[in-house]
């Protein structure tokens, strides 16, 4: 009974390490430049508690599962891991004592350590199955190196046989139940993640689906106005939302991504459907420092832009000026939309970014909402009534830097 409970002792410490691992992971630590430092640390703990807990056989026979963190460290954690691990082993086993089994568990790792390494990259390619059996394979592998060196440096016994018959059994039983384990919850969180990743790209094609249309119907009715007022400025507005159709709605993919430069021609091709509608009411001022082939979001600057005029200036009869101002620097793309119209009150601002701003149209909140999916980004909103609004949020630099062919750098429009 003693000798169950301490192995279950030992699994008890292995099974709360690698929970840790596998949290820490999920969380998203796995891209931490720390990880493989906390990953050592985490296996390294499990195998110094499994050394100090062992199971005591006999007087002179004493085993535990070290194996099961030394192995998960070498397929998990690579080279280096597999190295710190040897090395604490030899360490704590040193500490422990300078006798025959300090001896033979050095003469036992430096056999094993080699077939773990060659072994270590054809168990990230392989599935789940045989991933289980490279682990059964170098378990077995381990415990004929371990009787070996302890048949050399201690000799053999009909108790040693027995004990590590059983040793090897119950080793092979623990690490498959283990790797297992590790993969199951592997498999589970990329699943969640997944999942996870599908229904934000869903919203965001949503959220997207809604600004193209609300666009047209507003570019549709200012040519439908024009058409018998004004019939040749009718006929540059549609040739103008014909160069928006042609590039501005085509989006194949939910997460398609556009140039800034593009979205400037957008933005330009909307502002001048707009100018032709209020004349010398709408003034634009442009304060643009940015690289024009840097990838961002579609669409994700004339809704802005279009609010504060319908929102923001044409609420009064003097109408007024929209900023657009896009500076980068090393780290952030910063968009900034301004307009000296007539502002709005702290409810009003609360008002527009709350749950139920879709029902009155698309506005600030389908910004916000597609900025954090993307980018985890705020959209910030500062308004003084009678003086103006402002709108500006940051986009970290994308990893992703196409440059488009034929396409200059250039500063300012």
């Amino acid at each position: 009974m003693n000798i169950l409970e301490d192995l279950l002792l030992q699994m008890a410490f292995v099974v709360t390490l690698i929970f840790a691992f596998q949290l820490f992971y999920s969380i998203g630590f796995g891209r931490s430049k720390y990880f493989r430092l906390t990953q050592a640390l985490l296996f390294g703990v499990a195998l110094v508690l499994c050394m100090t807990f062992p199971v005591h056989v006999t007087d002179q026979l004493s085993i535990d599962i070290r194996i099961v963190p030394l192995l998960l460290g070498t397929f998990y954690g690579g080279f280096e891991t597999t190295l710190f691990l040897s090395l604490l082993i030899l360490l704590y086993r040193s500490y422990l004592g300078m006798d025959s089994g300090f001896y033979a568990t050095t003469l036992a790792v430096f056999m094993c350590i080699p077939i773990f390494m060659y072994f270590q990259s054809r168990f990230l390619q392989a599935n789940k199955n045989r991933r289980l059996l490279i682990a059964t394979g170098l378990t077995v592998s381990y415990c004929v190196c371990s009787f070996v060196s302890m048949a050399l440096f201690i000799g053999l016994s009909d108790t040693f046989l027995g004990a590590f018959l059983l040793y090897t059994v119950v080793m092979v039983a623990v690490v498959l139940i283990f790797v297992a384990m590790n993969e199951t919850i592997k498999e589970t969180l990329v699943k969640s993640q997944q999942r996870l990743a599908e229904a934000k790209d869903a919203e965001i094609a949503f959220l997207r689906s809604q600004i193209q249309p609300h666009f047209l119907n507003n570019a549709l009715n200012s040519i439908a106005a024009l058409c018998v007022e004004n019939p040749r400025q009718a006929e540059q507005l549609t040739l103008n939302l014909s160069q928006y159709l042609r590039s501005g709605l085509n989006f194949k993919q939910m997460d398609t991504f556009t140039t800034l430069e593009n979205e400037l021609e957008l933005t330009q091709a909307y502002l001048n459907i707009e100018k032709v509608r209020f004349g010398d009411r709408l003034a634009i001022e442009y304060d643009i420092d940015a690289d024009p082939n840097r990838l961002i979001p579609p669409l994700i600057l004339q809704p802005l832009v279009e609010n504060a005029i319908k929102h923001g200036l044409m609420s009064s009869v003097r109408g007024g000026i929209v900023k657009i101002s896009i500076r980068e620097t090393d780290e952030k793309l910063r968009f900034t939309v301004e307009d000296n119209g007539c502002g709005m009150s702290e409810a009003k601002r609360q008002e527009v970014l709350g749950p139920d701003s879709e029902r009155r149209g698309i506005g600030l909140r389908n910004i916000a909402r597609r900025i954090k999916l993307s980018y985890d980004a705020t959209l910030q909103v500062k308004s003084t009534v009678g003086i103006g609004t402002k709108v500006l949020f940051e986009l970290p630099n994308p990893t992703d830097r196409r440059t488009l062919d034929g396409k200059s750098h250039h500063r300012g429009r």
